[in-house]
């Protein structure tokens, strides 16, 4: 107990974004996500806990909703609402990206477009604000195939555990993606992951910073991330 108070009192002397990467750095070393956070007013739990939701039942409750929603493991959770900074940092991060990209073989999507991927066992569908899918694979009918290869995530007050704590553990499973971006939506704070380097965190915390998305070769000030915001 004396070490639990000692070590409890010298993370308290770390600011708020050193302590989350210390989470981030804790998950990593010990290969144990801590779950689903609690279910919050704009992303919360839409079916029955007690009852497990097949992936078949989750796409056919989809096609009959009018909002967007996303599963993990059995349970359907509803998409939380957007704000204007939360709407302007998406916009800003897709046309920079889109220009670069314009003429390669690789698709941008935001939150419209669903992720289908395997955890594990469990079947997961999440909608990343911004992915970017790369590849020429087809399928039987000679659609593209998407192959996520960056993945962004701007956080919201709902949304923020979730994506730090589940997302950037479960998004590791899909074999083609190679970095994960979590991006802070009113200050100027991200936190960039790469396969390449074991998925250890890299904090970026100012506007003088800029964001190197090494899956496509393009890096990006914070400057612009962050431009427009009120």
């Amino acid at each position: 107990m004396r070490l639990f108070d000692e070590v409890s009192k010298r993370v308290m002397t770390l600011s708020p974004d050193d302590r989350l990467l210390l989470v981030d750095w804790i998950m990593e070393r010990t290969g144990r996500p801590l779950g689903v956070a609690e279910a919050a007013p704009d992303y919360a739990l839409v079916t029955d806990s007690s009852h497990k939701v097949t992936l078949e039942e989750f796409l056919e409750f989809e096609r009959n909703s009018p909002l967007a929603h996303e599963f993990v493991a059995g349970e359907i959770y509803a998409m939380s609402g957007t704000t204007r900074s939360h709407d302007l940092v998406i916009t800003n991060l897709i046309s920079d990206i889109r220009n670069h990209l314009r003429g390669r073989p690789c698709r941008t999507y935001t939150g419209n477009r669903k992720v289908e991927f395997k955890c594990r066992d469990d079947d997961i569908v999440y909608r990343p604000d911004v992915w970017v899918a790369c590849g020429q694979t087809r399928d039987a009918e000679g659609e593209l195939i998407d192959e996520p290869r960056l993945v962004i995530e701007v956080l919201s007050p709902s949304t923020e555990r979730i994506d730090r704590r589940e997302k950037a553990v479960n998004y590791r499973e899909i074999h083609t993606l190679e970095e994960i971006v979590l991006v802070a939506q009113k200050v100027a704070r991200i936190t960039l992951f790469r396969r390449m380097d074991q998925w250890r965190p890299v904090a970026l915390k100012s506007l003088e910073d800029a964001l190197e998305l090494k899956s496509i070769d393009l890096a990006v000030p914070l400057a612009r991330i962050y431009e427009s915001l009120p």
